[in-house]
Parts: structure tokens; C-alpha cells; sequence
């Protein structure tokens, strides 16, 4: 096949040298000797940033070295030339767990001004920007599905348990494997050049005549062509957006001769599996290979993406017409109860096309956040066997054999991938092929489509518009009011926490319970007009919604949120039909705005209203003035908030009823 300009990538260039790491710990022992060595300029990109991580750690003695915050502030200090930026994605409130950086590093660099540390929204609220990787130098950069961040660190064999496996507050988690590349060369470049797009940033050429190079790092590849594939939206329906990296997974599986070898996160592509489902249902098409999680980590990945993964895979096997499919679960060789997770992003066909990157095999990935894979054609590259090499490497890993040994066994199998992992698998912990599927279509799509969508619901143009368009609009005049009482709140709260040193959190939920039972009538005005307060000075809903659960229990929680939140709401929607029909406001360009996208979302009714509540694109005040000022009727603005808000009050009230349990029952 033949890969394109702009159809498949948006920049092409050459890797002087080029290598894949097929653990998260041997990229960053990798990142640990470089970061130290760098002169000019490191720039790191990610979608979630751990200044407190560990790059270099043991499996059998645990975390060595110091943490990777102390590790660029001691290189910027030592060196006031070198500059060092982090770009990492800032999330809606909904996300920010996902955010670790600590407030004593964001100090700290303060009294560092060669380092920049910025957090970039995605240019939709409902999307992320999802790249990881990292540039010294100018001449040297990763790239890969590696974050710098807590819970990636593992070690290649995977065990059950491993000292150096703990995050930064000294809690163990599950094996991990990932996939990462490292470039040098003019590549290095156009990875600059693809920031520089992405970014606000001013970045003059910094490159060094170093030729700098992990020291413990084999180079596996030489002048090698390397293609850069993205994906980039816009809430903007002027500005055309990019799925190159889509388009480069469906033209590399449909193309597929012998083999098509997967690892993802994520399996929920309609496109991608109606392609494999073309080639199982050949006589002659290739053999499929996927490695995934056996299942996610956490509660809400198992509900959603999960359940879609099940789905899609369990349509595959039913069109494996001649049993050339193979899915396959890793799982720990010492206890096979415990899984590992596979986050790696890595497709290989015909044992000459790559494409590794950040991009999961989703909606999201392929058309909506931002993503980067890079490609490789394996016969343009000075070792036409690289990429072969590479999925040796894997697969041989994942069955705890050399590469020498898997060729072995594919050989003894007539150079079938499948029969050899298949055969493998049952005779070795580790390695265990998936057999529980959900049926296709087993839940409804329209429900799963929240979760990975393909792009920004149609009201978010001009919720974007009014929430970040209007810089000398009425919310932004007043914002120091605002946060002037906030801060207030806060000093006079934390005066009263440490006067009262002596306070019993078992005596103030009693006291709470007793003006329920004794005077309700202003309890519940009490709650309610702390709701309208979190929303006036735009704290999120999810605070005053656990915090009430937790103080009044989970039934008056849910009847005083829900009482909070839809009259809060019902206020503001009703200032926005106001403001809708008043010409004072037409001064206002962002107004104006608004108002012509008016006909645009009208249609989507209801269900416009209730998307934006399941996923917040501003403030919860904003996004209901702005219903009301796009004219959604009294009965759509009622359905709408109705079906988005009601799950989350629950949830979020079961959250709060928990830690009162931690507090009244600390031993159950």
C-alpha cells in the first residue's frame, strides 16, 4: 500500500536511528539517562503529567532516584540555559482526578523561571488532547503511549507483585504494558513543528551538535522514512478536521495479506471491525491478532468502553469463518489471577506496516481528540525487517520466550502467528485466550456514543462561544468579586477548622440529623441556597451534592440535591430567555453569536440540553444561561435536565453516603 500526504500524515521526514521500547520501564530508564544530558531545551507533552513519579526503579527493591520533578528543576538550576516546557492537557472538572501535578511543585517553579509548566484545554470541552511525548535538544524525541504519570512503570515479565510497581503515594498497582518509539534526526523536526501547530508556543530552533542517544539503547533501525499521522477536531464547523490516523488504520487492515497484529485499550471502531469481519469471512484473508486488557480497572471503563470492546470482538467471532481469529488476555506468569493492563496503542501488518502512537481504536481516538501515531513502512527504512523484528520481539515477550524461541515455534507451526500463541497459551500461565463476549448490540448505541464519541454534541459552538468567547462579558467584570468571596469562605472555614481542633464529625452529623428531624423547612432552604451559592461562584455541582450526602444521608441528600440543582438550574435558564429576547445584551458580539447559531441547534431539542449536563462544557451557571438564551422550550430544557443531572445526583450522593460511612462506621 501506499500511504498519502494529508489522506494518511501531516509531516514526512527521516529518523537517523530509530528504536521501540515494549515496556513502560525501559523507556523511562531511557528518559532518566537523557533528561540529565539535555543542554538546550525538554519539551514534554502528555495527557496527564506526575511530577512526584520515579523514572528508575527496581522490581525487587522498588523506586530509585529522585522524582522526576526534582529531576528537571535540578537541570534547570544547574543549567540556566537549558528551557524546559510542559504542555499537558487541562481537563473539565469532570476529569481533573486525572491531573497530579502537586501545588509544591507548581511553587517550586516559581523560583525556576527556565521552566514552563502550561495546561492546554482541548479545543473541545468534551475532548482531550491525548499525545504523549517528549522532545531534548531538538534532535531527540519519544513518542508512544507512555504518560509521565502515576501507574505506568512496570517491568517487561509482568509479576503479580513487584516493589517497584507503586505510585507516588505508596500504594501498589496491577502490571502495565505499553509500547513507546525514540527518534533522532530531522524527524525531530517536523515533531517540533507539529507542537509548535498545537501550541501557543515560541520555539526557535535550540539544536544541539550533540548527537544524542540513550546510552543503553541499541539503535534497531537506520534512515528510516517516518510518516506523522493525526487526528484534530474543531467544535468550529468552518475549520475542516483532521482522522488521518482513522484513515490509516482502515487502509492498513483492509490491505492485509497475512497478518494483522493489534494491541489496544480500546476496541469499539465500527469501521475497524466491519473491515476484519470482510477479511475472516474470506478464504484467503489474513490471520487477526488483538491483545487487550482481560478487563479495565476501574467501574465505569467496564460499564462503557468495555462493553463496546465485548461487543465489537464478540461480532468478529461470530464471523471467524475459518478460525483465524485469535484474542488474546496477558495476565501475570506467577498468578493468573491478575490481569495486566494493555495500554499500549500498536497496530503491525503483514510484518512490514506500523503505526504506534496514543491513538486508542475508538470513536474518540479516530475522529474527535488529539492524538499522534507515527508510520513506518518497514521496506523504506535501512532494516527491512524492523518491523517484523518488533512484533517477534512482542510476542515472544508475551509468551516468555526470546525471539529466537518464538521463531521456533512459529516455525514448528508452519509460520502461523495464531496456532503458535494458541498452542502457547495452554501451556503457560500468563497468556489466556478471551471466551465471554456480550452479544452484538447488547446495549443500545446510542447510550454507548456518550462515552466514545465522535465529536462534540451540535450545542457546544455555541456554548463554547458564550463560555470562552466573551472575555468582557458580565461573569468576566465580576470574577474578582466573586473569587473575593470565595477566598473569604475559605479563610473564614479554615479559621473555624483550627479553633475548634477539638471538633467530633460523629457530633456535627448528629446535629445536622436533628435539624432535619426538628426544624426541615430550614434545612432544606439552607441546602438549597448553598447550591445557588457553588453555582454563582462557579464551584462544581459534585462538591455540594457529596457533602449534603454525607451530612444529611443518602435520601434527604438526594431529595435536597435535586431540589438544588433544578431550581438552581430553573433560575438560570430562565435569566437566558430573558436575555434571549433582550436587544441591551446585542452589544455583546459573543451574544450575537449565539443567537445565529440558534436555528442550527434547535432541532436536537431535549437531548442537546441533556448531553451538556452529563458533560459539562462550562460553568454549571453558563451552560443554563446559554440554554435559555438559545430558546430551548420550557419542556426541553425540563426532559433534558431531567435525564442528564438525575444519574449524577445519584452517584454522587451514593459517593457522599460512603464517607459518612468512613466517618460514623470507621471500622466497617
Amino acid at each position: 500500500m501506499t500511504f498519502k500526504q494529508d489522506l494518511h500524515y501531516e509531516y514526512i521526514s527521516t529518523a537517523s536511528r530509530l528504536s521501540f521500547f515494549t515496556s513502560s520501564g525501559a523507556y523511562y530508564s531511557a528518559l532518566a539517562d537523557i533528561l540529565p544530558r539535555a543542554r538546550r531545551r525538554i519539551l514534554i507533552v502528555g495527557w496527564s503529567f506526575d511530577d512526584r513519579i520515579h523514572l528508575l526503579r527496581n522490581k525487587d527493591t522498588g523506586p530509585t532516584g529522585p522524582e522526576l520533578g526534582d529531576l528537571l528543576i535540578s537541570a534547570a538550576e544547574k543549567n540556566t540555559s537549558l528551557q524546559i516546557t510542559l504542555c499537558i492537557w487541562k481537563p473539565p472538572s469532570l476529569f481533573a482526578a486525572d491531573q497530579h501535578i502537586t501545588n509544591k511543585f507548581r511553587k517550586r517553579l516559581r523560583r525556576v523561571p527556565n521552566i514552563t509548566l502550561c495546561q492546554y484545554p482541548a479545543e473541545s470541552a468534551f475532548a482531550s488532547r491525548h499525545e504523549k511525548y517528549v522532545v531534548v535538544d531538538d534532535v531527540l524525541a519519544f513518542l508512544g503511549g507512555i504518560d509521565l504519570t502515576r501507574e505506568r512503570w512496570d517491568s517487561p515479565d509482568h509479576p503479580a507483585q513487584s516493589a517497584g510497581r507503586v505510585n507516588p503515594d505508596s500504594e501498589p498497582y496491577g502490571p502495565y504494558h505499553d509500547t513507546h518509539a525514540v527518534l533522532s534526526g530531522p524527524v525531530v523536526g517536523d515533531i517540533l513543528s507539529m507542537a509548535e501547530a498545537e501550541f501557543p508556543l515560541d520555539l526557535p530552533s535550540v539544536q544541539t551538535a550533540e548527537d544524542l542517544w540513550p546510552n543503553d539503547v541499541s539503535a534497531e533501525v537506520e534512515n528510516a522514512r517516518v510518516m506523522i499521522s493525526l487526528t484534530r477536531a474543531s467544535p468550529d464547523a468552518e475549520v475542516a478536521d483532521v482522522h488521518q490516523i482513522k484513515q490509516v488504520y482502515c487502509d492498513m487492515v483492509a490491505d492485509a495479506k497475512n497478518c494483522i497484529f493489534i494491541e489496544n485499550q480500546y476496541f469499539s471502531s465500527d469501521v475497524i471491525t466491519d473491515l476484519i469481519v470482510e477479511g475472516l469471512r474470506s478464504k484467503d484473508g489474513p490471520e487477526v491478532i488483538i491483545f487487550m486488557s482481560r478487563e479495565l480497572p476501574d467501574m465505569l471503563g467496564r460499564m462503557t468502553m468495555g462493553v463496546n470492546a465485548s461487543m465489537h470482538i464478540a461480532k468478529l467471532k461470530e464471523n471467524d469463518l475459518y478460525g483465524r481469529l485469535g484474542f488474546f488476555n496477558l495476565v501475570s506468569s506467577d498468578n493468573t489471577n491478575v490481569g495486566v493492563k494493555v495500554h499500549s496503542k500498536l497496530l503491525i501488518t503483514d510484518s512490514r506496516y506500523l503505526s504506534l502512537g496514543s491513538a486508542n481504536i475508538n470513536q474518540r481516538s479516530f475522529s474527535f481528540d488529539d492524538e499522534v501515531n507515527i508510520i513506518i513502512d518497514a521496506a523504506e527504512t535501512g532494516e527491512p525487517q524492523c518491523v517484523g523484528n518488533l512484533e517477534e520481539r512482542i510476542l515472544g515477550q508475551h509468551c516468555g520466550l526470546s525471539v529466537e524461541e518464538w521463531r521456533t515455534l512459529v516455525a514448528h507451526h508452519d509460520g502461523s502467528r495464531l496456532k503458535a500463541l494458541r498452542e502457547h497459551s495452554t501451556s503457560r500461565d500468563g497468556l489466556e485466550e478471551g471466551k465471554d463476549f456480550l452479544p452484538p448490540d447488547s446495549v443500545p448505541r446510542e447510550i454507548l456514543n456518550y462515552f466514545d464519541m465522535e465529536g462534540a454534541p451540535q450545542p457546544e459552538e455555541a456554548l463554547h462561544t458564550m463560555t470562552k468567547d466573551q472575555p468582557r462579558g458580565f461573569i468576566y467584570r465580576t470574577r474578582k468579586i466573586w473569587g473575593l468571596l470565595l477566598l473569604s469562605a475559605a479563610v473564614l472555614g479554615a479559621v473555624f477548622f483550627f479553633a475548634r481542633t477539638d471538633i467530633d464529625i460523629r457530633q456535627v452529623l448528629g446535629a445536622i440529623t436533628q435539624l432535619n428531624e426538628t426544624r426541615p423547612v430550614i434545612a432544606a432552604l439552607l441546602t438549597i441556597a448553598s447550591f445557588w451559592f457553588a453555582m454563582l461562584v462557579f464551584v462544581s455541582i459534585t462538591i455540594p451534592i457529596v457533602s449534603f450526602a454525607a451530612l444529611h444521608g443518602p435520601w434527604f441528600g438526594i431529595l435536597y440535591s435535586s431540589l438544588g440543582v433544578f431550581s438552581g438550574a430553573a433560575i438560570f435558564y430562565g435569566l437566558g430567555l430573558l436575555l434571549h429576547n433582550s436587544s441591551w445584551f446585542e452589544r455583546y458580539k459573543a451574544v450575537r453569536r449565539v443567537k445565529k447559531q440558534f436555528e442550527k441547534i434547535r432541532p436536537y431539542g431535549f437531548w442537546a440540553v441533556a448531553i451538556s449536563r452529563m458533560i459539562p462544557s462550562g460553568p454549571f451557571l453558563v451552560v443554563n444561561l446559554v440554554t435559555g438564551m438559545l430558546g430551548f422550550k420550557p419542556s426541553q430544557f425540563s426532559a433534558g435536565s431531567l435525564i442528564g443531572l438525575m444519574p449524577g445526583i445519584v452517584v454522587f450522593t451514593l459517593f457522599g453516603e460512603t464517607i459518612r460511612n468512613v466517618f460514623t462506621n470507621p471500622a466497617g
